[in-house]
């Protein structure tokens, strides 16, 4: 495997803030930006209303695929895909979800206490706590031209 794929696509995920997943239901599909942590195993975590579109797609159809592409750096116009199984986090592993989505998402100790605040994501709160597990990740290849137009291609990883 190539490593300085593997190394982009690290630095893309670190770098960023921001995924697209796109989700569907029956034959629709939807996308929507997502801001996003994710933890050693890269597991990704975000919150959202438990009424949203996409999170009532999960509900129906945990099958989602999400983008993240790198902005304003080397790595811009290259982009980490994933496939993978949504769905809200347990009760169990709410703690673990959260300190990771704290870690990256506070900014100050106000805001730690605010994003770890179990009960906000609990019973009749209006959000939830959602977990990506990729089953498989890709980065953007180099590029190729053929008769004048650039080919993109993406290479399966294992980070």
């Amino acid at each position: 495997m190539n490593d300085k794929l593997i190394e982009r696509a690290k630095r893309i995920l670190e770098a960023n803030r921001y995924m697209i997943l796109a989700t569907s239901y029956q034959v629709q599909p939807w996308s929507t930006p997502v801001f996003y942590v994710y933890d050693e195993h890269y597991n990704f975590y975000w919150y959202s209303r438990k009424d949203t579109r996409h999170s009532s797609n999960i509900e129906e159809n945990n099958n989602v695929a999400a983008s993240i592409f790198g902005i304003e750096n080397a790595d811009e116009g290259f982009g980490v895909y994933l496939e993978g199984i949504a769905s809200e986090v347990s009760k169990d592993e709410l703690d673990h979800a959260l300190k990771t989505y704290a870690a990256k998402g506070a900014q100050n100790d106000e805001e730690r206490i605010q994003l770890t605040t179990k009960e906000d994501f609990l019973g009749n709160s209006p959000i939830r706590m959602y977990k990506l597990v990729p089953d498989k990740i890709y980065v953007s290849n180099e590029s190729t031209k053929w008769k004048g137009k650039w080919i993109d291609s993406k290479i399966e990883v294992e980070l």
